[in-house]
């Protein structure tokens, strides 16, 4: 699929739309944090699924993937194994304890134990998140979420009825995002087929570990946007799923060598425990910076500032005023960077509310996305 085709299709189904990263539509496949993204250039830096993990995601432009497992009390959480053991301080399955005995799990590990990359053991800190806690982040940042029901015959909480993923999409529903930012995955076509029934129009993505005609035939024939198999997989693969209109997001790429090679396979999205690693090896690099002041002025909001780059040739792209007031995004603005760098935007508010805003560059074919906020409007 040409990139141009690509690039629309992807802002179609898996963009933030008039939010945050606006203008991030680009020739490289959209990156993925896996569990976060708990790597940073090789270093563990975050421990799994966590807030702090996902707020970094954010600020880079990647896409949130994070895993929904419920408590024994039905609350979705943000964890990817059915027990507690791998990467905290807790041990047993995590249907065994209640949300608020789950607060005091404490997370002791760095980067993600088993995925092949280095961890590092540290003093326990943190906590478990809910997935309503990570909607929420996502809610305000604009950020994209790749939302696994962990739902899965392998796993000793299985549930066979639509009931699981039914709990996990009460929350979902309840969130509010636009179907623009959330991207519905699973192994398990059922659960699936319960997120499309309790969301029309989501789009949805069928995990797999092998990659040929039968996959491709059951995304076609349930309806699915996106195909998701174990890396490695054929060109061939990619091509043929792209006939079809379905995208391609291949987990979990975590060496420099695959993620150029998934490139040149003309993937649509990588999932990666890196997702810093897989931007440079993309041909992507963070800005060095992002200047934003904010200024409000009865119902009016302004923000001015700059983009940091080593060179003026690199400043195309849109800058995004998001501002928001109680639970819900109030307006979007967005301009055009200027041939200097700098940028100047506006848009109306409520008189007297409390605001907070988020400014966002979003990115081009050389830089990544940068978000600033968000930020209380004084």
């Amino acid at each position: 699929m040409p990139s141009k085709a690509r690039a629309a299709l992807v802002a179609a189904v898996l963009a933030v739309g008039a939010a945050a990263f606006a203008g991030a539509a680009q020739a490289a496949p959209a990156i993925h944090a896996h569990r976060g993204g708990t790597v940073l250039h090789g270093k563990p830096t975050y421990a799994e699924e966590t807030l702090d993990s996902y707020r970094n995601a954010a600020a880079n432009g990647f896409v949130f993937e994070v895993d929904a497992k419920l408590t024994g009390d039905g609350i979705p959480v943000a964890i990817h194994d059915a027990t507690l053991d791998r990467t905290s301080t807790c041990t047993g399955e995590v249907r065994s304890f209640t949300r608020a005995a789950l607060r005091g799990c404490r997370l002791d590990v760095l980067g993600s134990p088993g995925g092949g990359l280095r961890t590092r053991a540290v003093k326990p800190r943190g906590s478990i998140p809910t997935i309503a806690e990570v909607l929420e982040l996502a809610r305000v940042t604009g950020a994209k979420v790749n939302l696994e029901i962990k739902n899965v015959p392998t796993d000793p909480d299985y549930d066979p009825t639509p009931a699981y993923a039914n709990r996990v999409m009460d929350v979902v529903v309840a969130a509010g995002l636009p179907r623009s930012q959330l991207l519905i995955q699973s192994f398990i076509p059922a659960n699936l087929d319960a997120a499309k029934r309790r969301l029309a129009g989501v789009p949805t993505s069928l995990l797999t570990f092998p990659a040929g005609p039968a996959e491709i035939a059951v995304a076609l024939d349930k309806g699915y946007t996106w195909l998701s198999p174990r890396w490695p997989i054929a060109i061939d693969f990619v091509r043929e799923a792209h006939r079809h209109d379905k995208l391609v997001a291949p987990y979990t790429i975590n060496e420099r060598a695959e993620a150029k090679a998934a490139g040149r396979a003309d993937v649509d999205a990588l999932i990666t425990d890196d997702p810093s690693m897989v931007a440079g090896a993309l041909g992507l690099r963070p800005v060095e910076g992002l200047t934003a002041r904010l200024t409000r002025r009865g119902a009016r909001v302004d923000v001015s500032g700059r983009l940091l780059v080593p060179r003026r040739k690199l400043c195309t792209g849109a800058v995004t005023l998001r501002v928001l007031a109680g639970k819900r995004a109030v307006r979007f603005s967005r301009t055009r960077l200027a041939r200097d760098c700098t940028y100047a935007v506006a848009t109306q508010a409520p008189r007297g509310a409390r605001l907070r805003a988020t400014v966002g560059f979003g990115g081009n074919d050389h830089l990544l996305p940068r978000l600033i906020g968000p930020r209380p409007v004084r």
